[in-house]
């Protein structure tokens, strides 16, 4: 289980970080590419820690499944004047998210295929087969890594593009989060197993997992 986990991270996070150097390198920013940061390979994109010892740990000890790659380097200032280099950080960052909203609906589309023609099974919550096994593992991840990217805390996406969002007049939230965020995410993470706090990440997360594993259900049920 830890392996195909694993392996479906690292396609996942890969698919992630060249959506953030593709929507730098579109919006102008030649960064990413001479990083060699424009590129599916795994190779290019793997964090040591985040992509694979954190992933392995956390599987053999039953903490939360989490990863993450190298973030991609971007300079606004290569941007397009069309937009301000806030906006533009901000459409690199929500790219990332966006692609794993994209590759979740792939993942299912991908799976009803399959279905359809009998090379699966059709159970979703008790996979019978290994390619259901991982379609579950990778959609379910992919919704995962969307919406906590998009949790407006810095480093993650969701804090550039709520720095984005945000008036002049409340910078000092943004600042607070650029200066605090890591903090803020490791307690939502490791504290409420350690203390037996409300797992807010789990009140935000498990519904729309949960939903969308449904609608899976429900879609295969159409096949008959």
């Amino acid at each position: 289980m830890v392996a195909i986990y694993v392996i479906a991270l690292v396609i996942s996070v890969s698919i992630h970080e060249f959506a953030h150097a593709f929507s730098a390198d579109k919006l102008g920013d030649p960064t990413p590419r001479q990083e060699d940061r424009l590129t599916l390979n795994p190779v290019s994109h793997a964090d040591p820690i985040g992509t694979l010892l954190l992933p392995i740990f956390a599987g053999l000890s039953h903490l939360p499944l989490l990863g993450w790659g190298r973030p991609v380097p971007t300079n606004p200032r290569y941007y397009t004047r069309k937009i301000s280099m806030r906006a533009g950080l901000a459409l690199v960052a929500f790219a990332g998210p966006l692609s794993n909203v994209i590759q979740a609906i792939l993942t299912m589309a991908l799976w009803l295929g399959l279905a359809a023609v009998g090379l699966v099974g059709t159970s979703v919550f008790a996979p019978t087969d290994g390619i259901s096994e991982f379609l579950k593992i990778f959609l379910v991840l992919n919704v995962v890594l969307a919406l906590f990217n998009l949790l407006p805390f810095h480093p993650l996406d969701g804090g550039k593009v709520l720095a984005w969002l945000l008036p002049p007049k409340y910078e000092y939230i943004d600042d607070f989060l650029m200066r605090h965020g890591g903090w803020i995410i490791l307690g939502l993470v490791f504290l409420p197993g350690m203390l037996g706090l409300p797992d807010v990440l789990s009140i935000i997360l498990t519904p729309v997992i949960t939903g969308t594993l449904k609608l899976m259900v429900t879609l295969l049920g159409l096949l008959g």
